[in-house]
Protein backbone atom coordinates (compact mmCIF):
# COMPACT_ATOMS: atom_id res chain seq x y z
CA UNK A 1 0.00 0.00 0.00
CA UNK A 2 1.37 3.12 -1.15
CA UNK A 3 2.15 6.06 1.92
CA UNK A 4 -0.70 8.40 0.17
CA UNK A 5 -3.42 5.41 0.48
CA UNK A 6 -2.29 4.11 4.02
CA UNK A 7 -3.01 7.94 4.82
CA UNK A 8 -6.17 8.08 3.59
CA UNK A 9 -7.34 4.74 4.97
CA UNK A 10 -6.49 5.95 8.26
CA UNK A 11 -8.13 9.27 7.77
CA UNK A 12 -11.49 7.48 6.73
CA UNK A 13 -11.21 4.68 9.41
CA UNK A 14 -10.64 7.07 12.37
CA UNK A 15 -13.47 9.80 10.96
CA UNK A 16 -16.10 6.94 10.18
CA UNK A 17 -15.41 5.18 13.45
CA UNK A 18 -14.95 7.69 16.52
CA UNK A 19 -15.86 11.30 14.84
CA UNK A 20 -13.55 14.03 14.57
CA UNK A 21 -13.60 14.93 18.53
CA UNK A 22 -10.89 13.73 21.22
CA UNK A 23 -13.39 12.11 23.62
CA UNK A 24 -14.90 10.00 20.72
CA UNK A 25 -11.77 9.12 19.58
CA UNK A 26 -10.52 7.93 23.08
CA UNK A 27 -13.79 5.70 23.63
CA UNK A 28 -12.99 4.05 20.07
CA UNK A 29 -9.85 3.56 21.18
CA UNK A 30 -10.67 1.97 24.49
CA UNK A 31 -13.51 -0.15 22.44
CA UNK A 32 -10.63 -1.25 20.17
CA UNK A 33 -8.20 -2.14 22.86
CA UNK A 34 -10.77 -4.37 24.51
CA UNK A 35 -12.49 -6.12 21.58
CA UNK A 36 -10.11 -5.74 18.75
CA UNK A 37 -6.43 -4.89 19.73
CA UNK A 38 -5.30 -6.08 16.30
CA UNK A 39 -7.62 -5.96 13.89
CA UNK A 40 -6.77 -6.68 9.75
CA UNK A 41 -8.97 -4.35 7.08
CA UNK A 42 -8.76 -6.56 3.86
CA UNK A 43 -9.59 -3.66 1.30
CA UNK A 44 -6.52 -1.55 2.30
CA UNK A 45 -4.28 -4.73 3.01
CA UNK A 46 -3.59 -3.28 6.47
CA UNK A 47 -3.41 -4.12 9.68
CA UNK A 48 -3.44 -1.28 12.98
CA UNK A 49 -2.43 -1.80 16.15
CA UNK A 50 -3.74 -0.38 18.88
CA UNK A 51 -2.40 -1.89 22.82
CA UNK A 52 0.68 -0.08 23.90
CA UNK A 53 2.57 -3.01 24.66
CA UNK A 54 1.77 -3.73 20.48
CA UNK A 55 2.59 -0.31 19.42
CA UNK A 56 5.94 -0.32 21.31
CA UNK A 57 6.76 -3.52 19.67
CA UNK A 58 6.01 -3.20 16.01
CA UNK A 59 8.27 0.43 16.44
CA UNK A 60 10.93 -1.82 18.45
CA UNK A 61 11.33 -4.48 16.26
CA UNK A 62 12.74 -2.58 13.25
CA UNK A 63 14.33 -6.02 11.91
CA UNK A 64 10.66 -7.48 11.91
CA UNK A 65 8.57 -4.20 11.01
CA UNK A 66 10.51 -1.64 8.60
CA UNK A 67 10.34 1.85 8.75
CA UNK A 68 11.95 2.53 4.78
CA UNK A 69 8.55 2.68 3.54
CA UNK A 70 6.95 4.96 6.63
CA UNK A 71 7.07 8.15 3.97
CA UNK A 72 5.94 9.05 0.90
CA UNK A 73 8.36 8.51 -2.06
CA UNK A 74 8.33 11.72 -2.79
CA UNK A 75 9.49 12.84 0.81
CA UNK A 76 13.17 14.04 0.82
CA UNK A 77 12.98 12.13 4.49
CA UNK A 78 16.77 10.75 5.77
CA UNK A 79 16.50 9.46 9.72
CA UNK A 80 12.70 8.61 9.36
CA UNK A 81 13.10 6.92 6.02
CA UNK A 82 15.75 4.69 7.11
CA UNK A 83 16.37 0.99 8.70
CA UNK A 84 19.83 -0.12 10.24
CA UNK A 85 22.79 -0.14 9.01
CA UNK A 86 21.98 3.22 7.60
CA UNK A 87 20.07 5.08 10.08
CA UNK A 88 22.12 4.30 12.53
CA UNK A 89 25.21 5.67 10.20
CA UNK A 90 23.22 8.68 9.62
CA UNK A 91 21.93 8.64 13.39
CA UNK A 92 25.30 8.70 15.11
CA UNK A 93 26.39 11.77 12.28
CA UNK A 94 23.46 13.56 12.84
CA UNK A 95 22.97 13.39 16.96
CA UNK A 96 26.49 15.37 16.91
CA UNK A 97 24.80 18.51 16.88
CA UNK A 98 22.18 17.63 19.12
CA UNK A 99 23.70 16.28 22.40
CA UNK A 100 22.13 17.48 25.35
CA UNK A 101 24.48 20.18 26.13
CA UNK A 102 23.85 21.82 22.86
CA UNK A 103 20.33 21.87 23.10
CA UNK A 104 20.42 23.36 26.13
CA UNK A 105 23.15 26.11 25.34
CA UNK A 106 20.25 27.32 23.52
CA UNK A 107 18.21 28.55 26.21
CA UNK A 108 19.29 32.29 26.22
CA UNK A 109 18.59 33.03 22.94
CA UNK A 110 15.26 30.86 23.23
CA UNK A 111 14.09 33.48 26.10
CA UNK A 112 14.99 36.32 24.11
CA UNK A 113 13.00 35.41 21.06
CA UNK A 114 10.08 34.71 23.58
CA UNK A 115 10.44 37.42 25.41
CA UNK A 116 10.99 39.45 22.13
CA UNK A 117 7.63 38.36 20.69
CA UNK A 118 5.86 38.43 24.26
CA UNK A 119 6.31 41.95 24.72
CA UNK A 120 4.92 43.47 20.77
CA UNK A 121 1.80 41.52 22.28
CA UNK A 122 2.03 43.36 25.13
CA UNK A 123 1.96 46.41 23.51
CA UNK A 124 -1.21 45.87 21.61
CA UNK A 125 -3.30 44.10 24.59
CA UNK A 126 -4.16 41.17 22.32
CA UNK A 127 -2.58 38.30 20.00
CA UNK A 128 -3.60 36.15 17.27
CA UNK A 129 -1.52 33.09 18.78
CA UNK A 130 -0.47 31.37 15.44
CA UNK A 131 1.21 33.80 13.63
CA UNK A 132 2.48 35.88 15.81
CA UNK A 133 4.03 33.66 18.33
CA UNK A 134 3.45 29.19 18.28
CA UNK A 135 4.19 29.91 14.65
CA UNK A 136 7.14 32.25 14.36
CA UNK A 137 9.42 31.12 17.62
CA UNK A 138 10.00 27.54 15.96
CA UNK A 139 10.69 29.02 12.65
CA UNK A 140 13.00 31.34 14.09
CA UNK A 141 14.80 28.79 16.26
CA UNK A 142 15.09 26.13 14.27
CA UNK A 143 16.18 28.77 10.76
CA UNK A 144 18.41 29.72 13.15
CA UNK A 145 20.22 26.38 14.64
CA UNK A 146 20.25 25.58 10.91
CA UNK A 147 21.56 29.20 9.46
CA UNK A 148 19.17 30.37 7.70
CA UNK A 149 19.62 34.43 7.00
CA UNK A 150 16.67 36.10 8.52
CA UNK A 151 15.04 37.71 5.21
CA UNK A 152 14.54 33.97 4.20
CA UNK A 153 12.37 32.51 7.35
CA UNK A 154 8.79 33.40 5.95
CA UNK A 155 9.82 30.71 2.89
CA UNK A 156 10.97 28.49 5.33
CA UNK A 157 8.10 28.53 7.45
CA UNK A 158 5.63 28.08 4.63
CA UNK A 159 7.96 24.97 2.81
CA UNK A 160 7.68 23.27 6.29
CA UNK A 161 3.94 23.22 6.00
CA UNK A 162 4.39 21.87 2.13
CA UNK A 163 6.98 18.92 3.62
CA UNK A 164 4.06 17.96 6.67
CA UNK A 165 1.17 17.82 3.75
CA UNK A 166 3.50 15.77 1.50
CA UNK A 167 4.66 13.82 4.29
CA UNK A 168 0.82 13.39 5.15
CA UNK A 169 0.02 12.33 1.94
CA UNK A 170 -2.29 15.56 2.15
CA UNK A 171 -0.60 17.31 -0.87
CA UNK A 172 2.20 16.79 -3.20
CA UNK A 173 4.31 20.63 -3.73
CA UNK A 174 7.03 20.50 -6.15
CA UNK A 175 9.63 21.25 -4.05
CA UNK A 176 12.81 21.80 -6.25
CA UNK A 177 12.67 25.29 -5.28
CA UNK A 178 13.77 24.46 -1.78
CA UNK A 179 16.06 22.14 -2.69
CA UNK A 180 18.06 24.33 -5.14
CA UNK A 181 17.76 27.06 -1.77
CA UNK A 182 19.68 24.45 0.42
CA UNK A 183 21.81 23.46 -2.73
CA UNK A 184 23.42 26.81 -2.75
CA UNK A 185 23.48 27.32 1.31
CA UNK A 186 25.96 24.44 1.66
CA UNK A 187 27.82 25.94 -1.15
CA UNK A 188 28.19 28.34 0.60
CA UNK A 189 29.50 27.27 3.69
CA UNK A 190 31.65 24.84 1.86
CA UNK A 191 33.93 28.23 0.83
CA UNK A 192 33.31 29.55 4.23
CA UNK A 193 31.81 27.66 7.40
CA UNK A 194 29.92 28.81 9.56
CA UNK A 195 28.62 27.93 13.32
CA UNK A 196 25.61 26.99 12.07
CA UNK A 197 23.88 23.49 12.07
CA UNK A 198 24.42 23.63 7.81
CA UNK A 199 28.10 23.82 8.86
CA UNK A 200 28.46 20.98 11.27
CA UNK A 201 26.76 18.45 9.15
CA UNK A 202 29.20 18.87 6.69
CA UNK A 203 32.07 18.15 8.90
CA UNK A 204 30.39 15.50 11.08
CA UNK A 205 32.44 12.44 10.66
CA UNK A 206 32.11 8.98 12.34
CA UNK A 207 34.26 6.15 11.69
CA UNK A 208 35.81 7.71 8.71
CA UNK A 209 32.18 7.85 7.00
CA UNK A 210 30.52 11.49 6.44
CA UNK A 211 27.17 12.35 5.31
CA UNK A 212 26.56 12.80 1.43
CA UNK A 213 25.80 15.82 0.27
CA UNK A 214 21.69 14.83 -0.68
CA UNK A 215 21.63 13.13 2.88
CA UNK A 216 22.59 16.85 3.98
CA UNK A 217 19.74 18.33 2.16
CA UNK A 218 16.98 16.07 3.27
CA UNK A 219 18.37 16.47 6.43
CA UNK A 220 17.55 19.73 6.45
CA UNK A 221 14.20 19.66 5.07
CA UNK A 222 13.47 17.09 7.76
CA UNK A 223 14.79 19.40 10.36
CA UNK A 224 12.77 22.51 9.05
CA UNK A 225 9.87 20.36 9.15
CA UNK A 226 9.93 18.47 12.56
CA UNK A 227 11.71 21.14 14.25
CA UNK A 228 8.89 23.60 13.86
CA UNK A 229 5.54 22.05 13.18
CA UNK A 230 4.99 19.86 16.54
CA UNK A 231 5.96 22.71 18.67
CA UNK A 232 3.43 24.89 16.93
CA UNK A 233 0.66 22.42 17.37
CA UNK A 234 1.99 22.24 21.23
CA UNK A 235 2.25 25.40 22.11
CA UNK A 236 -1.36 26.55 20.33
CA UNK A 237 -3.13 23.60 21.80
CA UNK A 238 -1.70 24.61 25.39
CA UNK A 239 -3.03 28.26 25.19
CA UNK A 240 -6.26 26.84 23.79
CA UNK A 241 -6.51 24.68 26.89
CA UNK A 242 -6.17 27.48 29.59
CA UNK A 243 -8.43 29.35 27.77
CA UNK A 244 -11.23 26.93 28.20
CA UNK A 245 -9.80 25.86 31.73
CA UNK A 246 -8.70 29.09 33.52
CA UNK A 247 -7.67 27.07 36.59
CA UNK A 248 -4.78 25.19 34.20
CA UNK A 249 -3.06 28.14 34.10
CA UNK A 250 -3.60 29.83 37.36
CA UNK A 251 -1.92 26.20 38.53
CA UNK A 252 1.50 26.73 36.43
CA UNK A 253 1.39 30.45 37.27
CA UNK A 254 1.19 29.36 40.99
CA UNK A 255 3.96 26.69 40.53
CA UNK A 256 6.05 27.15 37.21
CA UNK A 257 7.18 23.74 38.19
CA UNK A 258 4.70 21.77 37.03
CA UNK A 259 5.21 23.09 33.27
CA UNK A 260 7.51 20.13 32.26
CA UNK A 261 4.58 17.61 33.41
CA UNK A 262 1.85 19.59 31.94
CA UNK A 263 4.27 19.59 28.65
CA UNK A 264 4.22 15.85 28.66
CA UNK A 265 0.68 15.30 29.44
CA UNK A 266 -0.11 17.38 26.49
CA UNK A 267 2.03 15.63 24.43
CA UNK A 268 -0.22 12.46 25.34
CA UNK A 269 -4.00 13.79 25.54
CA UNK A 270 -3.34 16.36 22.44
CA UNK A 271 -1.79 14.46 19.80
CA UNK A 272 -4.42 11.02 19.75
CA UNK A 273 -4.28 11.03 16.09
CA UNK A 274 -0.74 10.33 16.29
CA UNK A 275 0.21 7.28 14.08
CA UNK A 276 2.87 5.70 12.61
CA UNK A 277 3.33 2.88 9.66
CA UNK A 278 5.26 0.09 9.69
CA UNK A 279 5.80 -3.03 6.74
CA UNK A 280 6.56 -6.71 7.53
CA UNK A 281 9.92 -7.85 6.17
CA UNK A 282 8.94 -11.39 6.38
CA UNK A 283 6.03 -13.58 7.62
CA UNK A 284 6.02 -12.91 11.15
CA UNK A 285 3.49 -13.53 14.51
CA UNK A 286 1.96 -10.60 16.55
CA UNK A 287 -0.67 -10.99 18.91
CA UNK A 288 -1.93 -14.44 17.48
CA UNK A 289 -2.65 -12.63 14.22
CA UNK A 290 -0.55 -14.01 11.19
CA UNK A 291 1.05 -11.27 9.27
CA UNK A 292 2.56 -11.71 5.81
CA UNK A 293 5.71 -10.45 3.97
CA UNK A 294 4.82 -6.87 2.67
CA UNK A 295 1.90 -6.15 4.67
CA UNK A 296 1.40 -2.97 6.17
CA UNK A 297 1.23 -2.35 9.51
CA UNK A 298 -0.62 0.86 10.79
CA UNK A 299 0.66 1.39 14.71
CA UNK A 300 -2.06 3.72 16.64
CA UNK A 301 0.62 5.75 19.00
CA UNK A 302 -2.45 7.78 19.77
CA UNK A 303 -4.63 5.04 21.23
CA UNK A 304 -1.76 3.82 23.20
CA UNK A 305 -1.07 6.68 25.13
CA UNK A 306 -4.74 6.18 26.66
CA UNK A 307 -4.39 2.42 27.86
CA UNK A 308 -5.38 2.05 30.87
CA UNK A 309 -2.97 -0.78 31.71
CA UNK A 310 -0.28 2.03 30.96
CA UNK A 311 -1.93 5.19 32.23
CA UNK A 312 -4.91 5.15 34.57
CA UNK A 313 -7.84 7.26 34.47
CA UNK A 314 -6.66 7.73 30.68
CA UNK A 315 -9.30 9.93 29.49
CA UNK A 316 -8.54 12.56 32.52
CA UNK A 317 -6.37 14.92 31.84
CA UNK A 318 -3.70 15.75 34.19
CA UNK A 319 -0.70 17.95 34.43
CA UNK A 320 0.52 16.15 37.19
CA UNK A 321 0.32 12.74 35.92
CA UNK A 322 3.70 10.55 36.44
CA UNK A 323 5.12 8.67 35.03
CA UNK A 324 4.11 9.58 31.58
CA UNK A 325 5.56 7.22 29.37
CA UNK A 326 3.71 8.52 26.41
CA UNK A 327 4.92 7.20 22.74
CA UNK A 328 3.81 10.84 20.92
CA UNK A 329 7.62 10.91 19.56
CA UNK A 330 8.02 7.14 18.68
CA UNK A 331 9.96 4.82 20.33
CA UNK A 332 13.00 2.92 19.56
CA UNK A 333 15.69 4.33 17.41
CA UNK A 334 13.61 5.71 15.29
CA UNK A 335 12.61 8.06 18.11
CA UNK A 336 12.18 11.70 17.45
CA UNK A 337 15.59 13.35 17.10
CA UNK A 338 13.70 17.05 17.61
CA UNK A 339 12.00 16.02 20.68
CA UNK A 340 14.45 17.46 23.19
CA UNK A 341 14.14 20.57 21.15
CA UNK A 342 10.30 20.89 21.05
CA UNK A 343 10.24 20.48 25.20
CA UNK A 344 13.05 22.86 25.68
CA UNK A 345 11.44 25.55 23.66
CA UNK A 346 7.73 24.55 25.00
CA UNK A 347 9.23 24.85 28.55
CA UNK A 348 10.88 28.18 27.72
CA UNK A 349 7.61 29.46 26.22
CA UNK A 350 5.18 28.78 28.67
CA UNK A 351 7.53 29.72 31.01
CA UNK A 352 7.97 33.29 30.04
CA UNK A 353 3.91 33.57 29.22
CA UNK A 354 2.95 32.69 32.81
CA UNK A 355 5.55 35.31 33.48
CA UNK A 356 3.99 38.07 31.47
CA UNK A 357 0.25 37.37 31.64
CA UNK A 358 -1.48 37.36 34.87
CA UNK A 359 -4.48 35.46 32.45
CA UNK A 360 -5.33 34.60 29.19
CA UNK A 361 -8.61 34.82 27.20
CA UNK A 362 -10.07 34.21 23.78
CA UNK A 363 -10.89 37.09 22.14
CA UNK A 364 -14.34 36.61 21.02
CA UNK A 365 -14.42 39.40 18.55
CA UNK A 366 -11.87 37.09 16.53
CA UNK A 367 -13.31 33.92 14.60
CA UNK A 368 -11.07 30.36 15.47
CA UNK A 369 -10.29 29.18 12.32
CA UNK A 370 -9.40 25.11 12.33
CA UNK A 371 -7.12 23.21 10.08
CA UNK A 372 -9.47 20.54 8.16
CA UNK A 373 -7.68 17.48 8.45
CA UNK A 374 -7.82 14.48 11.04
CA UNK A 375 -3.74 13.76 10.74
CA UNK A 376 -2.66 17.55 11.33
CA UNK A 377 -6.01 18.68 13.24
CA UNK A 378 -5.11 22.02 14.69
CA UNK A 379 -5.62 25.84 14.83
CA UNK A 380 -4.47 28.05 11.96
CA UNK A 381 -6.19 31.54 13.77
CA UNK A 382 -6.72 31.89 17.01
CA UNK A 383 -6.17 35.24 19.22
CA UNK A 384 -6.32 35.89 22.70
CA UNK A 385 -6.63 38.83 25.07
CA UNK A 386 -4.82 39.48 28.64
CA UNK A 387 -4.07 41.33 31.18
CA UNK A 388 -0.29 42.09 31.46
CA UNK A 389 1.92 42.05 34.44
CA UNK A 390 5.31 44.03 35.06
CA UNK A 391 8.87 42.03 34.25
CA UNK A 392 11.77 42.88 35.69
Amino acid sequence: MSTEAYKEASRILLERESGPSTESRIAWFHHMQETQPIRYHPEYNLWEVFRYKDVQHVLSDYATFSAEKSQSQNFPGALSRFDPPHHRQLRALVSKAFTPRKIEALTPRLIQLTDELLERARAKGKMNVVPDFTDLLPTRVIAEMLGVPFADQERVRQWSYQLVDLALGISNPDYTELLQYFSDQLNERKREPRADLMSSLLAAEENGTRLTREEIIHMCLELIAAGHVTTTMLLTGALYRFCQHPEFYQTLRDDPSLIPGAIEEMLRYDFSFANQRRTARHDTVLGGHEIKAGQDVGVWAGAANFDETYFPHAAQFDIRRSPNPHLTFGYGIHVCLGAPLTRLESRIALERIVTHFSDIRPDLERPLQFQGKVASSGLRSFSIIFNAVNVS
